[in-house]
């Protein structure tokens, strides 16, 4: 269900009110300068036509504050109706199909509202049949788990200068997607975080994710660079995969003073937690598998971010970026130690699942640069 008491922040009731105040308060300056050209054209005295001005004036006020309150109470209910749309989006987003929307009244905002319930049900049943049928997404296979759970890493590598975690929270149908955290065996003031995702379902997603893993893998603990990592592996993937066949990946370099990201297909943004704010950045590329090498890696244009002590970066999974509510719990929590930051974060989120719990995996990887705190 979604949640039937959620409250708007305010923001849009806000800027209608003030909106609609200051239009209110010009039609009175309008109308008060028109009637008091006409008065003063008519009489002569000073202190009527003065006294025209004030009470225009006030009257103008009045109205702005008028204008101004209505507005603010029609915005809130509208921004209410609107929030509750869009948490049913999150949940179905999710992973979740069992959502309720409200959608009184007949003006655009319930036809919305409606349209997301006929999407909501649509896609219950959709779900309903293909567990009857026994054609779930392989990606979704209890047999995928665990042959990816195999894969998830244990304590996080130590890089001087810098504190790194990563972990999943599992969801009830899994997911695709395969992390690690590798440390350059050539100097051990250097890592980098990464994040494979498949593309698709079937067997063959399944297999290009994990034959993405295990390449990227193999080259970073030989002592590639990111760049060369990558484009092993997708030279690897399309040799030994079908036409069209790909899977995305996104890796974090770090060390010193920058960490660079680099990211093949992949959409989901790095999330950087810096001085109470989130900004996200994206780097270029396509994804692995679909070209023989040249446009692969000519696509490959890195982003390099500079990292002052306390700045913390954010990788994850498309599920992570679809949590309800993550860019208020990251600047709260981001100035924690790494440990309490990633227990603070994941609890929250499992714990906003409500009842049913998360559909679907969640992977969180963060570095943050040690020193002083945001």
């Amino acid at each position: 269900m979604a949640r039937k008491s959620s409250k708007s922040t305010g923001r849009l009731a806000r800027r209608l009110a003030l909106g609609c105040a200051f239009a209110g308060f010009v039609g009175g300056l309008l109308v008060t300068v028109a009637v008091v050209q006409n008065m003063a054209a008519a009489i002569d005295d000073a202190d009527v036509v003065r006294r025209g001005w004030q009470v225009g004036l006030g009257l103008s006020l009045l109205c702005a504050i008028l204008c101004g309150g209505a507005a603010m109470a029609f915005g809130g209910r509208l921004a209410t109706r609107i929030k509750d749309i869009g948490l049913a989006v999150g949940k179905l987003g999710r992973g979740g199909s069992e959502v309720r929307v409200r959608y009184d009244g007949n003006d655009e905002v319930a036809g919305l509202g409606k349209a997301v319930q006929y999407l909501a049900t649509d896609l219950a049943a959709l779900l309903s049949s293909e567990e009857d049928a026994g054609g779930a997404p392989a990606s979704m296979d209890p047999m995928v788990k665990q042959l990816r759970d195999k894969t998830v890493p244990g304590a996080p590598p130590r890089v001087p200068g810098f504190e790194i975690d990563a972990a999943i929270s599992n969801g009830s149908r899994g997911g695709l997607d395969y992390f690690d955290v590798v440390v350059n065996p050539n100097d051990a003031a250097e890592a980098v975080a990464y994040v494979v995702t498949g593309e698709g379902h079937g067997a063959v997603s399944v297999y290009a994710c994990r034959l993405a893993h295990d390449e990227l893998q193999r080259a970073l603990r030989q002592g590639a660079t990111p760049r060369r990592a990558l484009a092993h592996t997708n030279k690897v993937m399309k040799r030994h995969l079908p036409p069209g066949a790909c899977a995305t990946a996104t890796l974090l370099l770090i060390g010193g003073d920058a960490c660079k990201l680099y990211q093949a297909g992949a959409h989901t943004p790095l999330l950087i937690c810096q001085r109470g704010e989130v900004l996200e950045l994206n780097a270029e590329g396509i994804a692995l598998g679909l070209d023989d090498g040249p446009v692969f890696e000519k696509s490959l244009r890195p982003q390099e971010i500079a990292m002052s002590p306390g700045t913390r970066l954010v990788v994850g999974n498309e599920a992570l970026l679809r949590v309800e509510g993550l860019l208020d719990l990251l600047p709260q929590h981001s100035p924690r130690h790494t440990n309490m930051f990633m227990n603070m974060v994941l609890g929250s989120v499992e714990q906003d699942a409500g009842d049913e719990g998360l559909r679907e995996d969640v992977v969180l990887i963060t570095v943050k640069k040690a020193g002083q705190d945001d």
